[in-house]
């Protein structure tokens, strides 16, 4: 039996049946781990007897939350309540991995450092972002890593792209907000990772800065299938 702990892959969907099926039949390729892995899907009220099809097909066994059309933050909210593991791999329906993935260092590092929080696997690069070169020993060994620093130029040190994240870190920094549109969601809980003086640690392994997914949806972002929200009332967010 492994001495790792359990892993939630935590994927994050709405309405996309093809997307989710190639993003899920590639993590169950690519994702390296010494543990046991768990599967939750984080559904905002797709229509039809989807998650059923959708755990056949991929012949997997998945614990599921569905929320009706409130949003990511709600969505994603829901899904942490209910997921019992404290570590999880969270994943949008539409990014498809293009490398293989070791959780079993990113779960290492977390074990091994209490100041990291969060390990991001979709690739910094195309970001501003200021970095510095640590090393951890760990129980799968010396391993290098890179900090994110706060003061960065770019606002995301934190992004909702593919990421390992520690429950101390969704918990020191809260829930994501509710009731907003995606793109929003995001932006809000960057600022909120961005100004915590002395929060947690957003950090990337070495090999993270090259790109590791595809991205194969089409954006909804301010679309009619963003969520219920009124966009009118976000005009003047690029300024908050």
């Amino acid at each position: 039996m492994s001495d790792w702990p359990d892993v939630t892959v935590l994927i994050v969907t709405y309405d996309r049946p093809g997307e989710i099926r190639k993003t899920m039949r590639t993590l169950q390729r690519r994702l390296c781990y010494g543990g046991q892995l768990r599967w939750h899907v984080a559904d905002d009220g797709t229509p039809g007897d989807y998650l059923s099809e959708l755990e056949a097909d991929l012949g997997i066994t998945f614990t599921s939350t569905v929320t009706p059309r409130q949003g990511w933050g709600t969505n994603v909210n829901t899904a942490w309540d209910a997921i019992e593991t404290d570590f999880v791999f969270l994943c949008e329906d539409d990014y498809v991995a293009r490398q293989s993935l070791n959780l079993t260092r990113g779960v290492a590092l977390l074990l091994a450092e209490p100041a990291i929080g969060l390990v991001r696997y979709d690739g910094l690069a195309g970001h501003k972002l200021n970095l510095f070169l640590r090393e951890a020993k760990t129980k799968a060994g010396r391993l290098d890593y890179l900090v994110i620093s706060r003061d960065s130029p770019h606002l995301n040190i934190y992004s909702n792209r593919p990421h390992l994240v520690h429950r101390r870190f969704y918990e020191q920094i809260g829930p994501y907000a509710e009731g907003k549109s995606l793109g929003a969601t995001e932006t809000d809980y960057a600022h909120r990772v961005k100004d915590e003086e002395g929060g947690l640690l957003v950090v990337t392994l070495d090999d993270g800065i090259r790109r590791a997914f595809r991205h194969v949806g089409k954006s909804r972002q301010r679309s009619g299938k963003d969520s219920n929200y009124d966009f009118t009332r976000e005009k003047d967010l690029s300024c908050t």
